[in-house]
């Protein structure tokens, strides 16, 4: 039953208990690294099919939240231990888009939009989870396809991001879309010339998130968040996280303090003033 989260749970183990080469499982089964990612994928290609289908004709996200936190966990497991069955996978394009959708679909429930970010982040900062060379290199060979799912699907990832911390989404939530939007825009900065200047595609996505604010089912908090969200605001946000980014990934948890303090002032909570430490820094 693919629409049991347990069902995606036990997948979740299973790929990671493959890929020991002592699995008892592993030597049972006959197969080879490329067998095995072969089959995974197809499996991956199943689960995806229909678990798409449920929540597309018969559920919303949010009306599902254990399933798209199971489904996203399997991914992030086939991440870390199979990546080539996940990057394979006729359906991986589409896995990504339901993942960047979820991320403002699952309507800020915590576990299910945490489960997203985490495995958004992790795909796209795949250089930096210390794969084994192996699996390192295997990613590699899709490098191009995932440069281009985020050249499709960045602006809505940046917007998402944005959008729960300025005020959408709960507040516990915050490091989590933190890091992911930080993780983005390294991978652009970093492999993307002239990406961090004013007006190229990626400060114009930021622009146009901060600018658009947020909508909120509470007026007063609506009213609170967009006039907080000042010109100087913007171009100093954008400025201190592109500078941050330049620097590596070293500057991540100094980017996520930021990017917490910019929701602390769209909430009115604390002032701009937040922001002087990472200039001067």
């Amino acid at each position: 039953e693919t629409f049991c989260p347990s069902a995606l749970d036990y997948i979740s183990a299973a790929v990671e208990l493959f890929d020991s080469e002592q699995s008892a499982m592993t030597v049972a089964s006959g197969l080879d690294e490329s067998g095995k990612d072969a089959t995974f994928s197809q499996l991956l290609s199943h689960l995806c099919q229909y678990t798409f289908t449920y929540i597309t004709q018969t559920k919303r996200p949010n009306e599902c939240p254990q399933i798209i936190k199971a489904m996203f966990e399997m991914a992030q497991r086939y991440l870390l231990f199979c990546p080539g069955g996940l990057c394979q996978c006729p359906e991986f394009s589409s896995l990504f888009a339901l993942a960047t959708a979820c991320l403002t679909e699952c309507k800020g429930e915590t576990e299910s939009t945490r489960a997203t970010a985490i495995f958004l982040t992790q795909l796209i900062g795949w250089k930096q989870i210390r794969l084994p060379p192996a699996k390192l290199s295997k990613m590699e060979q899709y490098a191009g396809t995932i440069d281009n799912l985020l050249a499709q699907h960045g602006e809505a990832i940046v917007k998402a991001c944005i959008g729960g911390l300025s005020g959408g989404m709960p507040q516990i939530l915050w490091p989590s879309l933190s890091e992911c939007l930080f993780v983005f825009t390294l991978h652009i900065i970093s492999t993307s010339h002239g990406a961090d200047e004013p007006n190229s595609i990626l400060y114009n996505w930021f622009y146009s998130a901060i600018s658009a604010g947020v909508s909120s089912g509470d007026s007063d908090v609506t009213q609170i968040v967009n006039n907080s969200i000042t010109p100087e605001l913007k171009s100093n946000v954008i400025s201190i996280v592109f500078g941050l980014a330049k620097e590596g990934v070293k500057s991540k948890p100094k980017a996520k303090m930021l990017l917490m303090d910019f929701g602390k002032i769209c909430k009115g909570e604390t002032s701009t003033d937040a922001l002087l430490a990472y200039s001067l820094g």
